[in-house]
């Protein structure tokens, strides 16, 4: 992406290691997983809390890899209306959606950190073996909510300046879903 703030860049990286964690951490549970089976079959002997662990693991993978999702152009959009614009609309319609997931992800981080605080003052616990206070894997899922919360808000506010200058294909290409942007279009 040229021409990119340094916000956007640093919010670029950030969102590249948190997905590379989340990739890490998914690959580390997944020998877990196996490792748990494998010794379940062969000696009759099971893991505590592996399920568990692989819940929290996907949550945790999952929220940290939105942003860089995002960010890479492979969150999907349907482009039927939008392919047929011309520049200045694409550009509007792709601040209209940038905004409404902005609006929509920061209704989630508040409820997420709500929850967490609630799980935080009761001192609530998982319902299993591991006992693990609620409050840990909900803080390490807001981590990454909030990471995507403000990708999109950067993304948002570089849009408004591209527009600004009336930069319309900037903006489709700082926001434009890249796996298949060149598919439909003839």
């Amino acid at each position: 992406m040229p021409n990119l703030n340094p916000a956007l860049k640093a919010v670029s990286g950030i969102s590249r290691v948190a997905a590379l964690v989340g990739l890490y951490v998914l690959l580390a549970i997944a020998i877990l997983v196996s490792v748990d089976v494998t010794v379940r079959k062969l000696f009759n002997v099971a893991f505590v809390g592996t399920d568990e662990l692989a819940g929290y693991a996907l949550a945790m993978a999952t929220s940290w890899s939105l942003s860089y999702a995002f960010l890479q152009g492979s969150h999907i959009r349907v482009n039927v209306v939008h392919m047929n614009l011309k520049p200045a609309a694409q550009a509007w319609l792709d601040i209209l959606a940038v905004l409404t997931m902005a609006v929509m992800v920061g209704l989630l981080a508040w409820q997420v950190a709500l929850l967490s605080f609630d799980s935080w003052s009761f001192s609530a616990v998982s319902n299993t073996p591991l006992r693990v206070p609620l409050w840990v894997p909900q803080v390490i899922y807001l981590a990454g909510v909030l990471l995507f919360l403000a990708s999109a808000l950067v993304v948002l506010l570089e849009s408004l300046r591209r527009i600004a200058r009336r930069d319309y294909l900037a903006v489709v290409a700082l926001v434009e879903e890249r796996e298949q942007a060149g598919e439909y279009a003839q």
